[in-house]
């Protein structure tokens, strides 16, 4: 049982590298490590990868952990899932305001001003002036 899923990661892993190889992409042995790393370990954000790699190769850059799951992403190894939503209106008419989905599938509704209570009360927590107004909200991969 045991060596029936390793031979299926390696396959995996090998039909991974083949994706790379027809984008033209260099088959790096950071590239590598990051990939074995991927399939051995249960980490949930790049930060988790990046520290595993730094065991193997001190000379491993967050930056390059960035890249390389953004391609794995691109490819479908990866499957991102966002715990809200950009900003929709709530309700016809009523204005702005976001809807939150929790990974549970529960909904919470908030208007633009709930919204900008909750993330102003957020921001200052964190440190940052509440006299700062927010431009802009820009969804990342962590």
């Amino acid at each position: 049982m045991q060596d029936e899923k390793l031979i299926r990661i390696a396959r995996e892993k090998d039909r991974i590298l083949e994706r790379f190889r027809q984008k033209g992409m260099r088959i790096t042995k950071q590239r590598r490590l990051i990939l074995d790393i991927v399939f051995a370990h249960e980490c949930t954000c790049c930060k988790e990868i990046y520290y595993q790699a730094l065991k193997e190769d001190r000379h491993m850059g967050i930056a390059t952990v960035y890249r390389m799951v953004n391609v794995l992403t691109e490819m479908g190894v990866f499957q991102t899932h966002t715990l809200y939503r950009p900003a929709k209106p709530v309700q016809e008419g009523v204005g702005n305001g976001c809807r939150i989905v929790l990974k549970d599938q529960t909904t919470v509704e908030l208007d633009l001003e709930e919204w900008n209570s909750l993330l102003t009360e957020a921001l200052r927590r964190k440190g940052y002036a509440e006299q700062t107004e927010v431009l802009e909200i820009e969804q990342v991969i962590l």
